[in-house]
């Protein structure tokens, strides 16, 4: 299994609850579209927002290739577009772990 975790910081002159809710619409929706997703889950912070990043997705796939998928739909690329235009920093990490 394949972990997917990718963490933004938003910018300040964004409307945070907008924001949050835009990026679950447009990650979320990708279920049933890309169908290497085993899980999908939008994570918005609620501690230490001066250190920690605002939000976070994160997503599951059997493998490389099932991630691989999901990065090169042409939905999630415009999907990426939009949340950079609201972002500040991006973090993420990809790791394995036995199904």
């Amino acid at each position: 299994m394949i972990h997917h975790l990718v963490s933004w910081k938003l910018r300040e002159d964004v409307d945070r609850a907008e924001s949050v809710r835009r990026t679950r619409e447009l990650l979320l929706g990708l279920v049933g579209i890309v169908d290497s997703i085993r899980s999908i889950d939008i994570i918005e912070n609620v501690a230490f927002p001066e250190i920690n990043h605002d939000l976070a997705v994160l997503a599951t796939f059997d493998d490389i290739a099932g991630l691989e998928a999901f990065a090169n739909n042409p939905i999630h690329r415009a999907a990426v577009v939009e949340i950079h235009t609201f972002i500040t920093e991006r973090g993420g990490i990809d790791w394995e772990t036995r199904a």
